[in-house]
């Protein structure tokens, strides 16, 4: 071998030696800062015939198993959604507080029944009248704080859902970009260009779950899991329309005209915006956390809210009115409607003869008749049949559109308007269908004294104060009622009214008739909750005092969150033990990799002894030729 062919193999020894070290130094540093590792090159390894010292070249394939990737990407992604979960119910627990605790909403509830058994002790204090009406303040205020922290999460998650489609559109980018370098050049090694493109695609799967399938050309298009395509040839661009002034009565509906709450369109072509939100079609990562947590969860949340406000107010204010017999034919029911508010109801009860089948009907006054027809949901009763009557001019368009309702229902029962307020509910008559059992009403006190002990002492708006009824007109009146809940200034003026009911004959300011009756309607007297706030179900709703209700829904919260804590815990399990798999699939062993770059080391050396041996012989034949 002449001096020139040995220095040209000891230097493409040394370059083959150099690609080697190269690749190894990779593999070492992807398993020192990687959750998990992959290999850029195989094991497989060549010698150069002829050339170099001990040289062999390691070929840039990568060992990746895709299927168990895939596996580790939605992994991913159930992960993101459990942690943005976990992130905000930690914050709702937080802000409920325990149910013996001093700041929880079941302590403010309470520290309100208490107040109230201690005016009914000594009705003529002065003292403990103000303690009740500062309890009561601070019941109100606390329902206001905590609605304006659960709407503020919401905006919170409307912002962040912007920031993550943003974030999903950059990762689509870079996933085309990067399939476009890989279809260009498919002759040379591409394997760390797909190892930067499985990372935008573990990035994206963590915002939300995907499937990819590999095409020609080494590109890979990507689908959400519904079937919808986002790239292709091109990406298609993710949009969301943030709503930033969110509030309780802001909730998604696929109608666009109803919807007051973002959503993520997909535009495909020029065909029409498909919306991702409408059939579901984003269910795992971070995107579908938020929305859970915006769209349910903190609703759910808001409407536990609601539901305290709601019988918190109406515990105190509802009043019923009798009804007088009417012999007829047809026998019934004379009710004075005079009283009836918007929101409030009567109560029907009829007999189905001959069957001796007992119904409930609960009939609604309503204002604006495009309010109408009301859900059976309205009430928590799952027994009543609910029914909405417009009111229109007075007791009589009342009574015949309330026949009109009756009729439409299927309910052999009649109604009509004999004279002045009186809407009179008679039975089908010669029919014999239908026996009126009884017929209430049951409405909302507004003044302080005339009707009977019942008190308006919370009202709806701090401002301009109207009376809490329920209303069912537009965005019902219950809707976001925590953020609105105030004590009555009427009350707050003449702290009297807490004890006097009546002024002819005159209350004795003394008596304890209206501050025990108060204390039995909040924690006494068992009402229905509404099953949609997660407690109680549908045929068999929670009942209870509103005291109870608030610490059931305290319990509710920190129940959630250890649920959630579970799921999180677990998911580590699943996550943890995918990433095992694919590192011991297609991972990089630390002690092979090292023990590979000792090789390396020992034929740098080889081959750089033997340009050494070179450079000396032909310094050597330099000298003789002189």
């Amino acid at each position: 071998m002449s001096l020139t062919t040995a220095l040209h193999a000891a230097v493409s020894g040394l370059k083959a030696n150099q690609a080697s070290v190269d690749l190894t130094s990779r593999n070492i540093a992807n398993a020192t800062t990687e959750g998990y590792t992959r290999k850029v090159s195989s094991q497989s390894n060549a010698l150069v015939a002829g050339e170099g010292i001990g040289v062999s070249v390691r070929a840039a394939v990568r060992e990746v198993d895709n299927y168990l990737l895939g596996q580790l990407n939605r992994s991913s992604g159930v992960s993101a959604k459990l942690d943005v979960r976990q992130e905000f119910l930690t914050r709702v627990d937080q802000l409920f507080g325990t149910p013996d605790g001093e700041t929880s909403i079941a302590s403010y509830i309470n520290r309100l029944g208490t107040s109230i058994q201690d005016l009914a002790t000594t009705p003529e204090s002065t003292v403990t009248r103000e303690a009740a009406l500062a309890a009561a303040d601070e019941a109100a205020i606390e329902l206001n704080r905590l609605s304006d922290e659960i709407q503020q999460m919401r905006r919170e998650a409307e912002r962040r859902l912007s920031d993550a489609v943003a974030e999903a559109n950059a990762a689509l980018s870079k996933i085309h970009d990067i399939n476009l370098k890989i279809s260009a050049n498919q002759a040379g090694s591409v394997a760390d260009l797909q190892d930067e493109r499985d990372k935008a695609v573990a990035e994206l799967s963590k915002l939300m779950d995907i499937r990819t399938i590999e095409r020609d050309g080494g590109r890979i298009s990507v689908f959400t899991t519904g079937g919808n395509l986002l790239l292709d040839t091109e990406p298609t661009v993710l949009s969301f329309d943030e709503h930033p002034t969110l509030g309780p009565s802001s909730l998604y509906n696929s109608d666009p005209a109803l919807r007051d709450v973002g959503t993520i369109t997909l535009q495909v072509g020029n065909s029409a915006p498909i919306d991702l939100l409408r059939d579901g079609t984003i269910r795992e990562g971070k995107i579908a956390g938020l929305i859970e947590l915006r769209d349910e969860r903190l609703v759910q949340a808001q409407a536990q809210l609601d539901e305290i406000a709601h019988n918190l107010a109406k515990s105190m204010s509802e009043t019923t009115v009798a009804s007088t017999a009417h012999a007829g034919p047809p026998a019934g029911f004379d009710i004075d409607v005079a009283s009836l508010q918007n929101g409030d109801s009567i109560n029907l009860t009829y007999t189905e003869t001959p069957a001796g089948t007992q119904r409930q009907v609960t009939i609604i006054r309503v204002d604006d008749p495009a309010s109408l027809p009301l859900d059976n949901t309205v009430t928590p009763n799952p027994g009543d049949q609910v029914i909405g009557v417009a009111w229109g001019t007075g007791a009589g368009d009342f009574a015949t559109n309330l026949d009109a309702a009756l009729a439409a229902a299927g309910i052999n029962v009649d109604a009509s308007n004999p004279a002045g307020t009186t809407v009179r509910i008679v039975d089908d008559g010669a029919g014999a269908t239908t026996d009126i059992a009884a017929v209430s009403a049951t409405v909302t006190a507004t003044g302080l004294t005339g009707q009977g002990t019942a008190l308006p002492l919370f009202v709806d708006g701090r401002n301009a104060q109207l009376a809490y009824t329920a209303s069912q007109d537009g965005a019902t009146q219950k809707v976001g009622f925590a953020s609105r809940i105030a004590l009555n200034a009427a009350v707050r003026a003449d702290p009297s009214s807490l004890v006097v009911y009546s002024t002819t004959p005159a209350t004795d300011t003394g008596d304890h008739t209206r501050p025990s009756d108060l204390l039995e309607r909040l924690t006494g007297t068992a009402r229905a909750f509404d099953p949609a706030t997660g407690i109680g179900g549908t045929t068999q709703p929670f009942s209870g005092g509103v005291d109870e209700f608030a610490r059931r829904i305290v319990s509710f919260q920190a129940n959630e969150l250890v649920l959630a804590n579970r799921a999180v815990d677990s998911q580590k399990v699943v996550q943890l033990g995918l990433e095992e798999k694919q590192q011991n699939t297609s991972g990089v062993s630390i002690d092979t990799e090292m023990a590979q770059l000792l090789v390396l080391q020992n034929a740098y050396a080889a081959n750089a002894r033997v340009m050494s041996a070179v450079q000396e012989m032909m310094d050597l034949l330099s000298t003789i030729l002189r």
